[in-house]
């Protein structure tokens, strides 16, 4: 963490100045890490901690985020559900969100032994809520975006990729998403958006900027995949998630890691090629991780019976 300088501290104090408890606080402070969409800031008055997101609205621009009264939608909805960080306040002017500072450390999912019973229960919390965000998310939808974007900047996808496009469409057919179905979805889970808490040891959730609704099963799938998960922690995420072996549920979120390793292949080559010279993210490193684990996924032995298993009668015509 850095210190702010004072003209980033009149937008904070501006940003709080519409909540009854913070408003009028002389404040104190610090950048936070990550942040590749917003700026972040841990902030302090002395006696109280809170975070502040100011709003960056370049990446909606060029089809990276859902719009920004989207994100902030939902993320008072997750709030809402109890996985979420308290919301304190939204500021339309500068554009920004303040949340409840949640104390406690960032998680490894790939790496600590209690990551997935941890995990399973935050988001059974979100999936099972009732509650619905203000979108849809089709991934493979998602994805064809993605790749248009990248492709409107003049950015030039990786070898391969109309071939993938073709096996991409096999897996919609075969996966045959119903949006009917569909529940709250954070869909960008990995240790930096998640805070395993102080107190409870329970994990809360942050950063909703890609979240949406979705197919349960992506959503584990996608968890799998941005974490590294090899098959055997995948599985045991998958019946840990789901509470029994149900082999097609199961086969469907193994197809899902590598449409989520697709989709996001799309993420980081837009952002790649829209990144500022002073970004210092990885996006490259991020893209090469994607399109290894894609790579990884869609030539497993397995992978053609996982498709026989997962596909409904028709998708078998």
């Amino acid at each position: 963490m850095t210190i702010v300088p004072d003209t980033e501290i009149t937008s904070i104090e501006a940003v709080l100045s519409s909540s009854p408890e913070w408003g009028g606080c002389h404040v104190t402070a610090r950048s936070l890490s990550g942040g590749q969409a917003h700026k972040n800031y841990l902030v302090e008055d002395g006696q109280r901690r809170c975070v502040v997101k100011l709003w960056n609205n370049y990446w909606e621009t060029v089809g990276v985020l859902p719009a920004a009264q989207v994100v902030l939608e939902n993320t008072k909805i997750a709030a809402d559900i109890g996985v979420g960080a308290p919301v304190i306040t939204v500021s339309a002017e500068p554009l920004a969100l303040a949340l409840d500072f949640v104390a406690g450390g960032h998680p490894k999912l790939n790496a600590d032994e209690d990551s997935i019973a941890r995990l399973v229960p935050a988001l059974h919390r979100l999936h099972h809520s009732g509650r619905r965000f203000l979108n849809d998310i089709n991934p493979f939808d998602q994805a064809k975006q993605r790749m248009a974007a990248a492709k409107s900047h003049g950015i030039e996808l990786p070898p391969g990729a109309r071939a993938i496009q073709a096996l991409m469409d096999r897996l919609e057919t075969v996966l045959a998403l119903n949006p009917a179905q569909f529940v709250p979805c954070h869909l960008d889970i990995w240790d930096a958006n998640i805070i395993k808490q102080t107190s409870s040891m329970t994990y809360n959730i942050i950063d909703w900027d890609l979240a949406g609704n979705s197919d349960p099963c992506y959503e584990v799938g996608f968890v799998a995949a941005q974490n590294g998960f090899g098959q055997e922690k995948a599985h045991a995420l998958f019946q840990a998630y789901f509470g029994n072996g149900d082999p097609v549920k199961i086969a469907r979120a193994r197809l899902f890691m590598a449409v989520a390793h697709w989709s996001n292949s799309g993420l980081w080559i837009t952002a790649l090629g829209n990144a500022r010279p002073n970004d210092d993210a990885d996006y490259a490193g991020e893209l090469r991780t994607s399109w290894e684990g894609l790579i990884t996924e869609i030539t497993s032995p397995d992978f053609p019976e996982l498709i026989k298993t997962a596909a409904t009668p028709a998708a078998l015509v």
